[in-house]
C-alpha cells in the first residue's frame, strides 16, 4: 500500500499518536511526569493514532470498491 494514496489527515494523527505515547515514556527519566498526565498523554495518543488508522482502513475501502 502507497503511504502518498492516504489521507494526510490519517497520516498526521497516526504519526502525532505516536509522538504523543512515546514522548512520556522517553522523558520519564530526565523530567518527572505525573502519573496523571502520562497517562492522559497515553489515551489521546492512543485516540489519535486509532483513529488514523481507522481513517486509512476507510480509504482503502473506499479505493477498492471502484
Amino acid at each position: 500500500m502507497n503511504i502518498k494514496a492516504q489521507p494526510k489527515t490519517a497520516r498526521l494523527l497516526v504519526s502525532m499518536g505516536l509522538l504523543i505515547v512515546t514522548l512520556p515514556m522517553l522523558f520519564k527519566e530526565y523530567v518527572p511526569i505525573p502519573d496523571f498526565a502520562r497517562g492522559f498523554l497515553l489515551g489521546i495518543g492512543l485516540v489519535m493514532e486509532l483513529t488514523g488508522v481507522v481513517l486509512i482502513v476507510r480509504n482503502k475501502k473506499n479505493i477498492t470498491s471502484c
